[in-house]
C-alpha cells in the first residue's frame, strides 16, 4: 500500500507527492512485465489497491500518458503500451551524455567525504547482500531488487551532488521520469554475467573519479549507461518476441 486512504479534497501537495509515488511504482512494475503490455490499468482498483483516492491515481496516469507508456481511454482506464526496444536505447542515448557530464564534473569537483561514500556504495551492498541470503536461499528476507536498487541510487545520486550542477540534476530528473534508472535490474536478474559487468562498470567509473581523470570518467559513464540500456532493449525485445 503506497499510502492511506485520502479524500478528494486532500491537498495538492500530498497528492503530487503520491501520485510521484505510484508513477515510480506502476513504471517498475510495466517494465520488470508484471504488468503486460495491452493491459488495462482501472482507477478504482488502483486506488483500492494502493490505498489512496483517485485523484492521485489520475494523476499518474496522466503522467504515463505523456510519457506515451500508457494510452488514456475516456471511461475505460489506461491502455499499457510500454516502451519499445528502440525507446530504450533513444532514452538511454540522452541519459548517457548527461550522466557522462555529471561524472566529468565529479572528477574535477568531488571532495573527500562525497568520494568516501562513493567507494563506500558497492561494498556495502555487497555485504548486506550475503547477510541477508548468507546461503543463497530463495527465501531471502531482503528483496535482491531492492538491495541493488538502493545502492545503484546512491551510487549515481553522489556522482551528481558531486557534479554540483543543479541543470543537470533536473535533466537527468526528467529522464528518470521516463525510464528509471533501477529498471534495469529485471535485464540483469538471474544473469550472473551480466551482474559482474554491472559492478566491473562501476568500479571502472569510481576509480576514474577517483583519479581526477575526467576524460575516463565521462567515458566509462557513458559506456555504462548504454550498455545498461542495452540490456533492457534486448530483455523487453525478448519477452515481446516469446508473447508475439
Amino acid at each position: 500500500m503506497i499510502g492511506k486512504s485520502m479524500g478528494e479534497n486532500e491537498t495538492n501537495v500530498v497528492d503530487t507527492s503520491l501520485s510521484d509515488r505510484l508513477v515510480d511504482e506502476l513504471q517498475r512494475r510495466i517494465f520488470s512485465g508484471d504488468i503486460p503490455v495491452g493491459s488495462w490499468l482501472r482507477h478504482a482498483a488502483l486506488a483500492d489497491e494502493f490505498g489512496v483516492s483517485r485523484t492521485p491515481v489520475r494523476e499518474a496516469l496522466r503522467v504515463l500518458g505523456a510519457q506515451g507508456i500508457v494510452t488514456i481511454v475516456q471511461n475505460r482506464g489506461a491502455r499499457v503500451n510500454g516502451h519499445s526496444g528502440r525507446d530504450i536505447r533513444e532514452l538511454g542515448a540522452v541519459r548517457a551524455e548527461l550522466e557522462g557530464l555529471a561524472a566529468e564534473l565529479a572528477a574535477e569537483r568531488i571532495d573527500d567525504r562525497q568520494l568516501e561514500r562513493l567507494r563506500s556504495v558497492w561494498p556495502q551492498y555487497e555485504a548486506r547482500q550475503r547477510s541477508a541470503n548468507p546461503s543463497g536461499a530463495a527465501d531471502s528476507p531482503e528483496d535482491p531488487r531492492q538491495l541493488w536498487a538502493e545502492a545503484n541510487e546512491a551510487f549515481h545520486s553522489v556522482i551528481l551532488e558531486a557534479s554540483g550542477n543543479r541543470q543537470l540534476g533536473i535533466a537527468i530528473a526528467d529522464i528518470g521520469r521516463r525510464l528509471p534508472r533501477n529498471s534495469a535490474y529485471s535485464a540483469y536478474a538471474g544473469n550472473s554475467r551480466l551482474l559482474r559487468q554491472n559492478h566491473e562498470q562501476h568500479k571502472a567509473i569510481v576509480e576514474a573519479i577517483a583519479n581526477g581523470d575526467v576524460r575516463r570518467a565521462g567515458t566509462a559513464m557513458r559506456r555504462h549507461i548504454r550498455s545498461s540500456a542495452e540490456a533492457m532493449a534486448r530483455w523487453i525485445e525478448d519477452r515481446q518476441d516469446t508473447s508475439a
